[in-house]
């Protein structure tokens, strides 16, 4: 047991050592890049800022530069992927302008603005707001249910509520953040009816159309478009995701 405890605490150790290093080395990478950008070479600095977005590190100036650069390569779907990425750190409403913009300069799909999506962007902004909610509610059910058993009664209301609450928790939880889009990043992508290279094909669409994640398997994303299920190859999408 007390090796194993010092086992864990070197690996802490090297963790909290490499930490500042791993930071310093992001912040680096990315001043090179915006000195790159800067003096206007572009293709460049993206090299860069995509390596530092690899790595799970990014800022919002970014991901705008990412987008900006893919415009002027022509690359709609990856300028797009940005944009779409931009919003998700940000929530600004400008950045759905501007991909209505493209959308609509290059004929896509996927990014009509309707009621239902302005309802699932404001859960996805909140999502966290609503865990602590949700969290709050049923402990304030959990210490009514718990008050009135001390009297010898029985709180019907509150612990109906509670079981409610906590039921709304797991699917909040476990589902609400695996709800997701995913947009077309290459030319010429296959959509299948199956998850099989051996399926028929539904389709061939070009890069930039935005599609509703519903699953994986394996290495095909199933996705719904025009109202039917079809599964297109994972490196063929584009997850938005941070």
């Amino acid at each position: 047991m007390k090796n194993i405890q010092r086992w864990l605490y070197k690996i802490v150790l090297v963790f909290i050592a490499a930490t500042p290093a791993l930071a310093q080395k992001t912040a680096f990478r990315l001043s090179q890049a915006d000195s790159l950008y800067d003096k206007k070479q572009y293709i460049q600095s993206l090299d860069h800022y995509r390596e530092i977005l690899s790595q799970g590190e990014y800022t919002p100036a970014m991901l705008l530069k990412m987008a900006y650069v893919e415009e002027g390569l022509t690359h709609a779907g990856k300028a797009l992927y940005y944009l779409n990425l931009y919003y998700l750190a940000t929530s600004d409403k400008g950045a759905l302008d501007k991909m209505e913009e493209l959308a609509t300069k290059f004929d896509l799909d996927g990014y009509e603005t309707s009621d239902a999506d302005l309802a699932l962007s404001f859960y996805h902004d909140y999502h966290q707001d609503i865990s602590l909610t949700l969290g709050a509610i049923a402990i304030f059910c959990l210490v009514l249910v718990l008050f009135w058993k001390r009297k010898g009664k029985r709180s019907i209301a509150a612990g109906t509520v509670l079981i409610i609450v906590l039921v709304t928790m797991v699917v909040h939880v476990n589902f609400g953040e695996q709800i997701s889009t995913g947009i077309i990043g290459e030319p010429n992508t296959y959509l299948l009816d199956g998850p099989s290279a051996g399926a028929s094909v539904v389709s061939v669409v070009g890069e930039g159309h935005k599609f509703e994640i519903i699953g994986k398997v394996d290495v095909w994303y199933k996705v719904r478009w025009n109202n039917s299920t079809v599964f297109v190859k994972d490196h063929s999408l584009l997850p938005v995701q941070l």
